[in-house]
C-alpha cells in the first residue's frame, strides 16, 4: 500500500502540475525554483532520514530511492503548485495556513499507508514546524527569483 501510495501523489501532483501548466506562466523561475527546492528537500531528507535514522520511506534498506524519487519528483512539484497559487500578501499568510495542513493532512495518510515510517520522528512538532520552515524556503526563493526573473 505505501508504494501505491507514493506513486499515486506523484501521478496525481504531476496531472495537477500538466494541467496549469496550460493556464499558469511557467518559466525559468519555477525551474529554478523546482532546483531549489528539489536540493533543500534532498538534504533535509538525507539529514533526518538517513543520518538520524528518524524516519523511512516505505522499506528501511530502499528508502534513499525513495528519498530521491521525493525530491525529485514530489517536493518541487509541490513549490510550483503552491506559488502558482498564492494569493496576494492579505492572504498569503492564511493560504499558507491551509497547504501546511494539507501537508499534515497528506502525511498522517502517508502514516497510515506505511508510505513512511517514524522511528524517532515525532509530527507534533517536528513536522509543523519544518512545513512552516519550508513554505517561509519556498517564499523567499520565490520572492528572491521575482525581483530577478519577474513575470512577463
Amino acid at each position: 500500500m505505501g508504494k501505491f501510495f507514493f506513486y499515486g501523489i506523484i501521478i496525481t501532483l504531476t496531472a495537477l502540475f500538466l494541467l496549469i501548466l496550460g493556464k499558469k506562466q511557467f518559466g525559468i523561475r519555477h525551474i529554478f525554483l523546482m532546483m531549489s527546492y528539489s536540493l533543500y528537500n534532498l538534504i533535509f531528507e538525507l539529514i533526518y532520514g538517513e543520518i538520524f535514522g528518524l524516519y523511512y520511506y516505505i522499506e528501511r534498506t530502499h528508502s534513499l530511492i525513495y528519498i530521491i524519487i521525493a525530491s525529485v519528483f514530489l517536493y518541487p512539484v509541490i513549490a510550483v503548485l503552491y506559488v502558482s497559487f498564492l494569493p496576494g500578501r492579505k492572504k498569503a499568510l492564511w493560504f499558507t495556513l491551509g497547504a501546511i495542513v494539507i501537508m499534515l493532512f497528506l502525511e498522517m495518510a502517508s502514516l497510515n499507508t506505511r508510505t513512511i515510517v517514524l522511528t524517532g520522528w515525532k509530527v507534533i512538532p517536528w513536522s509543523v514546524i519544518a512545513y512552516i520552515v519550508s513554505f517561509v524556503f519556498i517564499n523567499i526563493i520565490n520572492n528572491s527569483l521575482l525581483r530577478v526573473l519577474p513575470d512577463p
